[in-house]
């Protein structure tokens, strides 16, 4: 008898079991997304990346898919990536994955591999990324890049509950009721007004996990080394690790409940409905005139690269990160435009609306998803951490 193709909804429906295989997908978990799922054959579904868009409908972008396959140990599945085109600042036809997109999988959640070139292939024509391959365990995780949850950053927090350079607050709470903190490590013995004063933030787009595992690796090295190493005597850190829990929880792409951009909208803040925004500008407005370096570290598909005003301490951070880590690029620190959509209010990313308000030295840092050449390869978690060890050491070297 013909199997007949089966519809599933994976975000209304986390849990759908294909009978005719015993393959069941899930999404009923901390960060899972994926939009419609079409079974057209045996072991072989069509799978539609969900994404997001934004209040008014535009700039959706399909820059996230984190789920989990049972029942497949030992079968070849054949998993087509489909609906990936989108919007980006209202330009059309952007898609973040790419044809040299590699999904990770893993079987615990811990320890992730990146399928290979022979594992996956790319249709110009029709923007899909197809996906072959067989599982080794009955169990097993697909994402598009190693996701990093609100669980992480807890346990990551516990770890170092009672450390004595760390203290942390809440600065807001955001639509759904969750803490956003703030960080502080620092050498308490050591007079603020002797040290640089620097920002770091991290996830103000939820689906880009790899920044809060630079963030992680810089708090690490932070609490572990940094006070020996001296860079605490002359530098404090001010750290916003997950601008958008919301968005993890919830697998989201870019935008929080009502639709907002969290890295857009710093000229034009709706408290009401951007309370992320307005609890962080307020903290940063706060503090604007002891900031020495404000940085906001995102992920991108293909380029590494910073952005910022065209001061000597972004030159200097930047040839620091070229010299120090796996950080690459031929295109020095890029030029800021005053807004992301000149002529449109609230556009402005925090790095703009920091500089353009208080002339804080604010730079974004994108760092790409696909192959580093410089690792020959593409960056899972020890690659995250080591970068985030050499960011702290890079501002070090930037600021002193």
């Amino acid at each position: 008898m013909k199997t007949l193709p089966i519809y599933v909804y994976l975000t209304a429906c986390p849990l759908f079991l294909f009978s005719q295989t015993q393959i069941s997908f899930h999404t009923d978990f901390e960060g899972g997304s994926l939009g419609e799922v079409i079974q057209v054959g045996e072991n072989h579904w069509r799978c539609a990346v969900a994404g997001e868009s934004d209040w008014d409908n535009r700039n959706r972008q399909a820059s996230w898919y984190y789920f989990r396959l049972d029942g497949a140990k030992g079968q070849s599945v054949v998993l087509e990536l489909t609906n990936l085109l989108g919007e980006y600042n209202y330009q059309s036809g952007a898609h973040a994955i790419t044809s040299e997109t590699r999904p990770v999988i893993s079987y615990n959640q811990s320890t992730w591999r990146h399928l290979t070139d022979e594992e996956v292939i790319w249709n110009d024509e029709d923007t899909e990324l197809t996906l072959t391959f067989t599982p080794k365990e009955n169990v097993v995780w697909i994402a598009h890049q190693v996701p990093y949850i609100t669980a992480d950053l807890n346990e990551l927090l516990s770890d170092y509950q009672d450390h004595p350079l760390l203290s942390k607050k809440s600065i807001g709470l955001t639509p759904q009721g969750r803490d956003i903190w703030q960080l502080t490590i620092a050498k308490p013995e050591v007079p603020i007004d002797e040290k640089k004063v620097v920002w770091l933030m991290a996830r103000q787009h939820s689906w880009e996990s790899g920044s809060s595992w630079v963030m992680e690796g810089a708090i690490r090295y932070l609490l572990d080394s940094a006070s020996n190493d001296g860079i605490l005597d002359k530098v404090t850190f001010q750290l916003i690790p997950m601008a958008d829990p919301d968005g993890v929880v919830r697998g989201g792409v870019r935008f929080n409940e009502f639709g907002h951009d969290l890295n857009r909208n710093w000229d034009f803040v709706i408290p009401e409905e951007m309370a992320e925004i307005q609890a962080q500008k307020k903290a940063i407005a706060k503090v604007a005139s002891s900031i020495d370096l404000f940085m906001t570290l995102h992920n991108t598909e293909r380029a590494d690269y910073i952005q910022g005003p065209d001061l000597p301490i972004g030159k200097q951070f930047y040839q620091a990160m070229l010299r120090r880590t796996s950080f690459e690029s031929d295109e020095e620190v890029r030029e800021m435009p005053e807004s992301t959509t000149l002529g449109k209010a609230g556009r402005m990313t925090v790095n703009q609306a920091l500089w353009a308000e208080y002339q804080i030295p604010a730079y974004l840092m994108e760092l790409k998803v696909e192959k580093v050449n410089k690792l020959n390869g593409r960056r899972l978690v020890p690659e995250w951490l080591a970068l985030g060890k050499g960011l702290v050491k890079s501002i070090a070297e930037a600021v002193k």
